[in-house]
């Protein structure tokens, strides 16, 4: 299904970028990893932090590119296998990763 997307878009005139996140093998837990900076060392409340990574250019290399990937896009597709009629844990965590506070969302934002 991936693939056929990505060829009837791209034949479209569309630029496609897609993440494999298997492939990339994404890692899905969301903890201090996510950041090279820190709010606060002592205690990890997860929103802080990514408010805090997004005004200081703190996140992680892999979770940045993602980030930089979703903000260039102007239409995102998932694509899945249906689990338990949710997506698999491996795009739960992507997501938690990637929609972080003060760059998906916060601050005004929708």
């Amino acid at each position: 299904m991936m693939r056929e997307a990505v060829r009837v878009l791209e034949a479209e005139g569309h630029e496609v970028t897609v993440s494999d996140l298997y492939a990339m093998r994404w890692n899905p837990a969301s903890d201090r990893s996510n950041f090279t900076t820190e709010a606060d060392p002592d205690f990890l409340k997860l929103q802080n932090e990514e408010v805090h990574a997004a005004q200081h250019d703190g996140f992680a290399p892999d979770v940045q590119a993602e980030i930089t990937k979703v903000l260039a896009c102007d239409a995102l597709i998932f694509q899945f296998p249906m689990w338990w009629f949710a997506m698999p844990a491996i795009l739960k965590g992507w997501v938690d990763r990637v929609f972080a506070a003060g760059v998906a969302y916060g601050g005004g934002r929708w």
